[in-house]
């Protein structure tokens, strides 16, 4: 094929679709980080694709006059995909590659191959890097030691320091039963392992009785998955007797809208869960639509590791006094992404198209969810090498205001 036009139709697809934001089938909805700095638009989008299309095939053509090496195609139209989203400046609207799609659609219907961990930003100000928040129970991750806290500082042989953090996880996942070289950063030390890749099933809802008739549920994340498992362990500990409820959204960094309100209505009478809304001022509303009998007290647990569709959550119950908020502040990821292949083909982007609200109509972008009862967690807490619920004063706090009520 000629490389002009191999790059034409490329880039055209890309910009046009970016730029235009047209015609789009959207796959998921999802919630995360923060606002973009700014919108990038153009008056004549033909005379800016002209434009990009004639920088590019001079860069291309000066390469393959002087440049010493063989040239990947499919590598560079990969990072010129890469480089269009950058621009956006917006690190939470990125490109994929179809492998890196595929693996992204499967993350988010909570199975994937990977070595188990749940990941979050090494540098939170710059949202780059990726540091462990999470090694799931009997996976790869936990087996070789991983901890909440470790920073990733190579995978796969590539330095991930200043790179995004959706990259990064990329990098972490692969076919099934390969293997993948790691090296964290653990109390100023380097630490290198040699992990295999395996499926991925996570438990994103975990649920324990506690005393006096008090049940707990832990949401990891918000996943395909997670409405389902939730019902699942909410029935069972209705079985054993739960009147009240401690919902602990600590740590979750959010995942599907749809989900978030899903779990949301179940415990909300008829009225507003959350809504989004688009920078030419169209609103998208997600209702409770249901008279539940689901009236038994509940407290939430957050903090400031907890972020969009946890925020959803929690801004909801707080806004309708359905729940008391106890923890510290929430993150404060009030943006709203859709994730889409590019037409007629199987890679993909991932690019912010909302900002959300609760039913109080309030964006927390920036801000966050404020608890009704401020609690942090004790330093005795985090430094326990094997903490129990008693040393959790936070989840005391939780027990102790649901036995206040009646």
């Amino acid at each position: 094929m000629d490389n002009k036009l191999f790059l034409k139709g490329l880039i055209c697809g890309v910009l046009l679709t970016v730029l235009l934001a047209g015609g789009f089938y959207f796959a998921k909805t999802l919630i995360f980080d923060r606002d973009p700095d700014g919108v990038v638009g153009v008056d004549d989008p033909k005379s800016f694709n002209e434009k990009a299309l004639n920088q590019i095939e001079k860069l291309r053509d000066s390469i393959r006059s002087s440049y010493l090496y063989e040239v990947d195609d499919q590598a560079m139209l990969d990072e010129i995909s890469r480089a269009v989203m950058k621009s956006l400046g917006d690190p939470y609207s990125v490109y994929y590659t179809v492998e890196e799609y595929e693996d992204m659609m499967n993350s988010t219907d909570g199975t994937y191959y990977g070595i188990g961990v749940s990941v979050g930003p090494a540098d939170e100000e710059k949202n780059t890097g990726a540091k462990v928040s999470k090694a799931f129970a009997g996976s790869p991750a936990e087996e070789i030691g991983l901890q909440s806290g470790d920073i990733f500082l190579k995978i796969a042989g590539t330095d991930v320091s200043n790179m995004s953090l959706s990259d990064a996880a990329a990098l972490i996942r692969g076919e099934l039963n390969s293997y993948v070289d790691i090296v964290i950063l653990r109390d100023g030390e380097e630490l290198s392992f040699h992990v295999q890749r395996r499926k991925i099933e996570i438990d994103t809802v975990i649920g324990r009785m506690l005393k006096d008739d008090i049940g707990y549920i832990y949401v990891a994340e918000f996943d395909t998955i997670t409405l389902d498992q939730f019902n699942k362990v909410y029935a069972n500990l209705k079985a054993n007797g739960m009147k009240k409820l401690v919902l602990d959204l600590r740590e979750n960094p959010g995942g599907l809208i749809r989900t978030a309100s899903d779990i949301c209505d179940k415990f909300l009478d008829d009225g507003m869960i959350v809504y989004t809304k688009d920078k030419k001022g169209r609103t998208n509303e997600y209702r409770s639509k249901t008279n539940n009998d689901e009236t038994l007290p509940i407290v939430v647990l957050v903090n400031g590791n907890s972020a969009s569709a946890s925020e959803i959550v929690a801004g909801a119950l707080q806004a309708r006094n359905r729940a008391k908020i106890i923890g510290t502040t929430t993150y404060g990821k009030g943006i709203v992404q859709q994730v889409f292949n590019l037409p007629g083909q199987k890679d993909g982007i991932k690019v912010t198209v909302s900002s959300y609200f609760t039913p109080a109509d309030v964006c927390i972008h920036g801000i966050g969810i404020k608890p009704d009862i401020e609690v942090e967690l004790s330093e005795e807490y985090k430094t326990k090498k094997n903490p129990t619920d008693e040393d959790d004063n936070q989840l005391q706090a939780a027990i102790q205001e649901l036995m206040r009520q009646p």
